[in-house]
């Protein structure tokens, strides 16, 4: 996990979308009507009769299980055969974001378009090709149609996100994609195979993707856990 929790929520809402802000914001109502609680800030079956109050019907559990595991934003605080209580880690970050409605209309729409990316899916893909020994012919196809297609919308949202700080973890997260899409571009190339790219040759690539210059490598919070 990377950054505070305000960024870790940013995250989460930008994976899970509007079901993981109805789920937050109902935790938040509980919390703030019942203050704090001996086993927690709120409950899974009060949270379930709240979420239906707001007209959400889904299960809850694979996003709470990833708000906690995958996030750092809540931790179990008590659990019995017929009990499950949370706490934030700090409800007052969680706040920050989620009470944030009044985006100017360039920045939601920056949102949206990252959102609809599926930079999770895009990251664990290049992930996977880059953990292979030897890329396949279709794991190059799926390559050339993220680098031709999924990148060039990468970086349209990229130009404009880094524009306003709310929208800097959107911009953190492409140039994680783009240096992983830069490492596999030199796998295929052959580095791995016959060494032809010297190490300084593949490090320039890393640093510069599609025409955009990134920082060095070490400047950046490169986490793809």
């Amino acid at each position: 996990m990377i950054g505070g929790v305000r960024d870790r929520t940013l995250e989460a809402i930008l994976k899970y979308g509007d079901k993981a802000r109805i789920i937050l914001r109902s935790a938040i109502t509980i919390y703030d009507e019942r203050g704090n609680q001996e086993l927690g800030d709120f409950d899974y079956k009060t949270l379930i009769a709240e979420l239906q109050r707001e007209g959400y019907s889904g299960d809850p559990k694979m996003i709470l299980r990833a708000l906690e595991r995958d996030f750092g934003i809540i931790e179990t605080s008590y659990k019995s055969a017929n009990q499950h209580w949370w706490k934030f880690i700090d409800v007052n970050e969680v706040k920050s974001v989620i009470d944030d409605n009044n985006d100017d209309p360039e920045i939601t729409l920056i949102k949206i378009q990252a959102n609809s990316l599926d930079l999770d899916n895009i990251q664990k893909r290049l992930e996977f090709m880059l953990r292979k020994t030897k890329l396949s012919d279709v794991d190059k196809a799926l390559f050339k149609k993220i680098a031709f297609d999924d990148l060039n919308y990468l970086i349209d949202v990229y130009k404009k996100a880094e524009s306003y700080e709310e929208t800097q973890y959107i911009v953190d997260r492409i140039k994680r994609i783009l240096i992983l899409a830069s490492k596999v571009s030199v796998k295929i190339n052959g580095k791995g195979n016959n060494k032809e790219l010297s190490e300084k040759e593949g490090e320039r690539q890393n640093s510069n993707v599609n025409g955009l210059r990134l920082f060095d490598n070490e400047n950046l919070r490169e986490d793809t856990a």
